[in-house]
């Protein structure tokens, strides 16, 4: 079911035929995100996004693995899925997973975030419910 629904997504918003194909090599590649090393319910984010960079929706080096909740908004998008995405998402990522293991976080526990600078992450003001 999942990959039904995968498909059509990928179809309605014009991704390549290829992309499936990519997707799983990539995954092969790198089975964890990047930033807590989580191996389940995983994402393949693209750096520079597909929409804005389309030569770059299938180059294996515009790619990297985050685990769907909570890093792939964290920092694959610092916190704004609708406008943001992070060019640093690997450094970032990097800097963050050396801290979880300096603290001999466990990664299930879901530890480790108040560690995290958090400090070009900016939180849009909200609307006043409008």
């Amino acid at each position: 079911m999942l990959g039904w629904l995968r498909r059509q997504t990928d179809e309605l918003f014009g991704r390549s035929g290829a992309w499936a194909r990519v997707r799983r090599e990539h995954l092969e590649k790198e089975p964890a995100c990047i930033a807590c090393g989580r191996t389940k319910d995983l994402e393949v984010h693209h750096v520079l996004p597909y929409h804005e960079c389309p030569s770059r929706e299938l180059d294996p080096e515009n790619l990297a693995t985050l685990c769907a909740d909570p890093c792939h908004l964290v920092f694959g998008h610092l916190m704004n899925f609708r406008t943001r995405s992070n060019p640093h998402v690997r450094e970032d990522c990097e800097r963050y997973r050396k801290r979880l293991e300096s603290a001999n976080v466990r990664e299930d526990v879901g530890g480790g975030w108040s560690g995290f600078d958090d400090s070009r992450i900016k939180i849009p003001p909200s609307d006043g419910g409008a």
